[in-house]
């Protein structure tokens, strides 16, 4: 019996989910690089402000962080064992990116519990893909 046949029903419904977020993270990156004017005008002026003011290098981490989870989700439908290193990256540009809003700005300063759940989700998800990952290579459903 090969390995694709031992990988159970759930692995594939994982790694089909995995890859939805990371795009609806691909999606939220190609609207936020590509805000109108229009847009950004008809924000609060702190929500402007904080599209305004993200440096370069947070919207680089941004970038990396969904790209290379895209990828690394892939990598989980094709049950590869390069999705390990994938998510490693990954997270390096969710912390990057976490980084900038959570220490080194004051966007999250005052910031109420809902507005912090979808970056510890973003946080907390890196790290469950990560360590999926390693236990299926562990496992041997990824070659």
């Amino acid at each position: 019996m090969n390995h694709q046949e031992k990988t159970p029903a759930w692995f594939r419904v994982v790694a089909i989910l995995a890859t939805i977020w990371n795009f609806m993270g691909l999606v939220a990156f190609f609207m936020q690089i590509k805000m109108s004017e229009a847009t950004l005008s008809a924000m609060s002026p702190a929500d402007r402000a904080i599209y305004e003011n993200t440096p370069l290098w947070a919207t680089i981490g941004f970038a990396i962080a969904v790209f290379a989870g895209t990828f690394g989700s892939v990598a989980l439908l094709l049950r590869k064992k390069w999705a390990y290193p994938v998510f490693i990256i990954s997270l390096i540009g969710i912390i990057m990116q976490q980084t900038y809003f959570f220490f080194l700005s004051d966007i999250m300063k005052g910031a109420e519990i809902p507005a912090m759940i979808m970056p510890a989700m973003v946080l907390l998800i890196g790290v469950l893909l990560l360590f999926f990952a390693k236990k299926m290579i562990r496992q041997g459903w990824l070659s």
